[in-house]
């Protein structure tokens, strides 16, 4: 089937779908601890594969054959592609934060450091994340292009920017805010463990 005609919400609904059961089924197995590093990447990969699929599937969906310019074509998919990545990614965030709170000891607060059990529930998230908030700034930015149209100059140029230099910020502050709402979780319902090192010193 040539992308071409890839043009029926229908596609887009079943590609959405494939995004979410396999997400849920990597979800569910590393919360488990029924997961392999294998097992992972190659969910991680099919994720990514449905995701790109749903990107071109959207961005032709929403195609405007009459439009000088493709903004709609554009819009659909930017959105198509990093949509089911950054919803993938905060899905494993919940699956990891119930993980933590059913075994507490693997995610502790050491002096001013955090230790964190290895987890491909967290590595899936991070990644999974990071790729979908850059894909998201770069395909904004062919929509800001497309929404400018032929218009040049310095100050146009800068505008298309704006949505990938968000993208940016974003990617150096969602770890941050990830772990801050897994310690906030922890110590709500008093599981949050913390080791003091000087104490630890001092015994020894």
């Amino acid at each position: 089937m040539a992308i071409e005609t890839w043009d029926s919400p229908y596609i887009v609904i079943w590609l959405c779908l494939g995004v979410l059961a396999t997400v849920l089924t990597l979800g569910v197995r590393g919360y488990s601890d029924k997961l392999n590093g294998l097992e992972a990447a190659f969910y991680s990969v099919v994720i990514g594969g449905l995701a790109i699929l749903n990107g071109a599937a959207l961005g032709q969906t929403m195609y405007d054959k009459t439009a000088k310019y493709n903004v709609l074509g554009r819009l659909g998919s930017a959105l198509g592609l990093s949509s089911p990545l950054i919803i993938s990614g905060l899905i494993l965030v919940i699956f990891y934060r119930f993980r933590v709170v059913k075994y507490p000891k693997e995610f502790m607060i050491v002096g001013n450091d955090i230790e964190i059990s290895g987890s491909y529930l967290l590595s899936g998230a991070i990644t999974l994340l990071w790729f979908g908030l850059m894909l998201e700034g770069i395909g904004m930015m062919g929509y800001v292009q497309a929404l400018i149209g032929g218009k040049t100059g310095f100050f146009y140029a800068s505008l298309a920017l704006i949505p990938v230099v968000i993208a940016i910020w974003l990617i150096t502050q969602y770890r941050k805010w990830m772990f801050k709402y897994i310690v906030w979780v922890l110590r709500r319902k008093g599981l949050l463990q913390v080791v003091d090192e000087s104490k630890s010193k001092d015994i020894d």
